[in-house]
């Protein structure tokens, strides 16, 4: 079910990414459904937009600030957590105007912080706190595939 609802998320939000028309859309849908494996570009970092760095930056600040604050080890804070990361996913997807290779491979990277998020928002405390620490794990390996 929580995988389900990522996937919802995922695609209600790949829809925007790239501006693309119906038909683009419809069959980048079907291209993101197939699960890659994350991998360098011929051992070269991908080239990002300047828009998904800048929105990457954002969901990093989001765990930063949150990391901060005097109370995150709760349900009710990793709601919170997951609402400002899932606004800040979208706001990703509606900026990025990559194309190609190297946007399909960012929605690799995406997937798992999508269903994380998703994870978040839910109603299992211990889920959401290894799904914060899975995010911030993932978040870290941005710069090791993205430039």
């Amino acid at each position: 079910m929580k995988i389900v609802a990522a996937a919802i998320l995922l695609a209600s939000l790949v829809s925007t990414c790239g501006h693309e028309d119906a038909d683009q859309e419809t069959t980048h849908q079907e291209e993101v459904q197939i699960t890659q494996t994350l991998a360098l570009n011929n051992g070269e970092r991908w080239q990002a937009d300047d828009a998904t760095n800048q929105n990457m930056q954002a969901l990093q600040q989001l765990l930063q600030d949150f990391a901060k604050q005097s109370e995150t080890q709760s349900l009710d804070a990793y709601n919170d957590l997951g609402s400002a990361m899932r606004s800040g996913l979208q706001q990703l997807f509606t900026d990025c105007t990559m194309k190609g290779p190297a946007h399909d491979m960012l929605h690799t990277f995406l997937l798992p912080i999508a269903e994380d998020i998703a994870l978040l928002e839910g109603k299992d405390e211990t889920e959401a706190m290894a799904a914060h620490s899975r995010i911030n794990g993932r978040l870290a390996q941005y710069s090791a595939y993205f430039q």
